[in-house]
């Protein structure tokens, strides 16, 4: 996955991917297989954004606007590839207390490539804005 910027919801700061082959989209495809009918969210799905959550907000931010200015600012950046080597499929369940990872399934991931030369530089976000109290 090319690692493109970032974006921002209500509820988090999430970092941008972009796919360069369609690799990812024959995956999603044989998930969904894979499931059956449990896979219904997946079945006939094109994703317009793929991305990872890097913060999740437990309540409201201290300055909201440095924030949306301190993302804005990283929309679009070449922070490298990643290579994903193997998946595994994760329910969450809460416990009472916080959310709690189950792992239902695990596989290695074979024909995965990266660009030649493909490097990380996640040093280009820069200090983040203090976001809470």
């Amino acid at each position: 996955m090319e690692l493109t910027g970032l974006t921002l919801t209500p509820a988090s700061v999430m970092l941008c991917a972009s796919p360069p082959d369609e690799a990812v989209e024959l995956l999603a495809e044989h998930l969904a297989e894979e499931l059956a009918d449990d896979g219904w969210f997946e079945a006939d799905l094109k994703r317009d954004i793929w991305y990872s959550n890097l913060i999740h907000f437990a309540g409201p931010l201290a300055d909201p606007e440095a924030l949306i200015d301190w993302v804005a600012a990283r929309q679009s950046l070449e922070l490298g590839s990643t290579l994903h080597t193997c998946v595994d499929l994760i329910a969450w369940s809460f416990d009472g207390r916080h959310m709690v990872p189950t792992t239902l399934g695990k596989a290695d991931l074979h024909g995965s490539r990266t660009r030649p030369g493909a490097e990380r530089r996640f040093n280009q976000l820069g200090p983040a804005p203090a976001v809470g109290d």
